[in-house]
């Protein structure tokens, strides 16, 4: 009787905490933009779409949110990716920083404020699912994480682009890392797998970082995905870095890229699947069938050519 009591007791437990059957988690991910007007248009409709027929738990938006060819962003263009990401928008949706709306910008202070004021606690425009506590590092509130049906999601500040303050940029990487070491050791019995989600990746202008993280996932065990932008270059790289991570670059988001939905599956052989939506014309614009292809228009004609009459 000791043992189906035990289950109960466990049962119970992660219901209280939100965790109540283990089972698979859906999010949506994407990153590096809208970089032009023609993909505001498309990310109005990939929210639309995601809420229309809602699988993800929630979304995330890894940071570059405009293109890096202008380096003095007004405010304004901050304010109006804030507004196309909450728009009719029912889904929880995190984002982190990138570095073309802040270190990569002609003033990164200025800049920065332009982020915390209409960035920073983004996910409080939403109610979290019963249960899901988001926390965030006290030294740097950008920083967040939360447990849900068993998975760890972490969020970091760490950006790639311009050095642009030595004692910042170590700081940063030092809390960064801390705060992974922490969230890893304290959810390592309650946690299945762990997502971290930044702008660049985790070797980039940080050695420190990388050697801490990778000594906290030797520790933690199980699988982690390392999900991040920057590189506008899908990838994935399984056992990168360490045995138990696998390092995914996302696209750009475009109307022929749209998010990409990460699976947290059940299964530890096969942890983390991804579906691009490459193939699905209802979130991909599919390219344009060239004159030749349509039916009787553009069709090669035998014999001299005719001048067309005006």
């Amino acid at each position: 009787m000791i043992r189906p009591l035990f289950r109960l007791f466990i049962a119970a437990t992660l219901s209280s905490q939100g965790q109540t059957e283990p089972a698979p988690l859906f999010f949506t991910a994407m990153g590096c933009g809208p970089y032009t007007v023609e993909a505001e248009v498309a990310l109005t409709r990939f929210i639309q779409l995601e809420n229309e027929n809602p699988s993800s738990a929630f979304l995330v938006h890894c940071g570059d949110i405009v293109t890096g060819k202008n380096k003095d962003w007004a405010e304004s263009e901050y304010a109006k990716v804030a507004g196309l990401l909450r728009a009719g928008n029912k889904i929880p949706t995190f984002i982190v920083p990138g570095d073309n709306e802040w270190n990569d910008q002609i003033d990164p202070e200025r800049h920065w404020g332009y982020w915390k004021k209409h960035f920073m606690g983004f996910d409080k425009n939403w109610k979290m699912p019963e249960g899901v506590l988001v926390e965030r590092q006290m030294e740097r509130p950008e920083n967040m994480a939360f447990l849900i049906k068993g998975v760890l999601m972490l969020g970091i500040n760490h950006v790639g682009g311009l050095v642009h303050d030595k004692g910042e940029w170590k700081g940063r990487h030092l809390d960064n890392a801390e705060w992974v070491a922490r969230q890893f050791e304290e959810h390592r019995e309650d946690s299945r797998a762990a997502v971290i989600f930044a702008q660049a990746s985790a070797e980039r202008e940080a050695p420190k970082f990388l050697k801490s993280f990778l000594k906290a996932a030797s520790k933690y065990k199980k699988p982690i995905l390392y999900l991040h932008a920057d590189g506008h270059k899908w990838f994935v790289k399984k056992g990168h870095w360490a045995p138990n991570i696998t390092h995914v670059q996302l696209d750009v988001v475009n109307d022929l890229f749209p998010p990409v939905q990460v699976q947290v599956t059940m299964n530890g052989k096969s942890p983390f699947k991804f579906d691009r939506r490459l193939k699905d014309p209802i979130w991909r614009k599919q390219p344009e069938p060239k004159p030749e292809d349509g039916e009787g228009r553009g069709k090669k004609k035998s014999g001299s050519k005719k001048k067309s009459k005006k």
